[in-house]
């Protein structure tokens, strides 16, 4: 496993609260296996140099319980007529700090942000378009409203499509912006569940490029979406994007993302959304996107 900076001061710092190192600086690729297999001695679970799951947590749930409560915020949103969605949305402060400069630059190239929402309610259940690990859950994605496009791309404020490795990405229209021409897919209705392409002209800028500048990033859509047959456009997720950089793969986990926010507790949680709890040790980039 490829191990980033981000990954070995966070590892350095764990180790070193827990005494296993005198600080983090001391770790390196050299001594990592022995240092982690060390900490397990220490808490006696299965010794074997790796640190995944179970290890992952023994670290970092005595840890997050010491750090500094994060609030959700409320920020501002674009509300559009004849567009649902809402004129604002919560996020986890981190990530609402993002959102809001992505938002001014967004702005002032002449686009909106439209949003059918950020932070999810744990109480909210899962679905055939919700994750029982989605970023939702600590406020960490936000998503578009989902008919702002794809539905009528002549017209709509968004339009959409089909970037590397399967990710959609998504332009804005602006009058700031680069005249093109963009092939773009669309569903002609909600339930149609018939991909479709066509040609659009205008002045486009692209949004997934911006929004990535500040830490937010696309998914795949979900099977829902891709399969053959009964294919659910809420499965789409063309809308969604979810500030990753404030994750370190391999290393964050869903439960210790959740319990570094304000009024979140373990009992809390886990009597909200057994299911959500139930899932604590996720690792971002391992089991959990």
């Amino acid at each position: 496993m490829l191990k980033d900076a981000n990954y070995m001061q966070r590892m350095g710092e764990l180790l070193t609260f827990h005494k296993i190192l005198s600080k983090p600086e001391d770790l390196t690729d050299k001594n990592f296996d022995e240092k982690i297999m060390e900490f397990q001695e220490k808490v006696d679970i299965m010794a074997d140099g790796i640190a995944k799951w179970e290890t992952l947590w023994q670290m970092q749930y005595p840890w997050v319980l010491e750090q500094p409560k994060i609030p959700f915020v409320k920020c501002e949103a674009d509300k559009l007529p004849g567009i649902e969605g809402y004129n604002n949305l919560w996020l986890r402060h981190d990530a609402a700090e993002r959102f809001n400069a992505l938002r001014k630059e967004i702005n002032e190239l002449g686009g909106v942000i439209t949003t059918d929402g950020g932070k999810r309610e744990l109480k909210e259940g899962s679905s055939a378009g919700r994750s029982v690990t989605s970023l939702h859950y600590p406020g960490l994605a936000f998503d578009l409203a989902v008919n702002s496009g794809f539905f009528k791309p002549q017209t709509d404020p968004f339009v959409v499509t089909l970037g590397g490795n399967g990710y959609w990405e998504v332009w804005f229209r602006s009058e700031k912006g680069e005249e093109k021409k963009i092939s773009v897919f669309f569903w002609e209705s909600w339930n149609s569940g018939v991909d479709k392409k066509t040609q659009v002209h205008g002045k486009f800028i692209n949004f997934t490029q911006i929004a990535a500048k500040y830490g937010f990033y696309p998914i795949r859509p979900r099977l829902s979406f891709t399969r053959s047959q009964d294919r659910r456009y809420i499965g789409c997720e063309w809308w969604h994007f979810q500030a990753a950089e404030l994750l370190i793969p391999n290393l964050s986990q869903l439960g210790i993302e959740l319990l570094r926010i304000d009024q979140y507790s373990p009992e809390y949680i886990r009597t909200t959304n057994e299911s959500v709890w139930g899932r604590k040790q996720a690792i971002f980039h391992v089991d959990w996107f």
